[in-house]
């Protein structure tokens, strides 16, 4: 990683901080993850997910349905919002 590119995610990180998980809502906004494991914490880079109503986290690419061997201890909003119909069908995509 170069300097600028370092000094870009912590501009992009000031910006946009990290959030308790007790605050998600299930509002359709397309979301980044933070997981902790025993090295650390550390972002799921590229990987984007939506909170539904029914409390569980869903992937957008690839759509799978979540089992979290990492619990996920933050996330951040990406501020876009997906469609009711968007997220069914990336649901009924990840149910198999």
């Amino acid at each position: 990683m170069t300097i600028k590119e370092r000094q870009e995610r912590e501009a992009h990180d000031r910006e946009n901080p990290w959030r308790p998980m007790s605050t998600a809502t299930p509002s359709g906004l397309i979301c980044d993850l933070l997981f902790d494991d025993m090295a650390g914490h550390f972002p799921t880079d590229g990987l984007q997910y939506f909170l539904d109503a029914d409390g569980n986290w869903y992937p957008i690419n690839p759509p799978v349905e979540m089992i979290f061997m990492r619990k996920p201890i933050n996330w951040r909003p990406a501020y876009v919002r997906m469609t009711p119909e968007r997220r069914a069908l990336i649901k009924s995509k990840a149910k198999g």
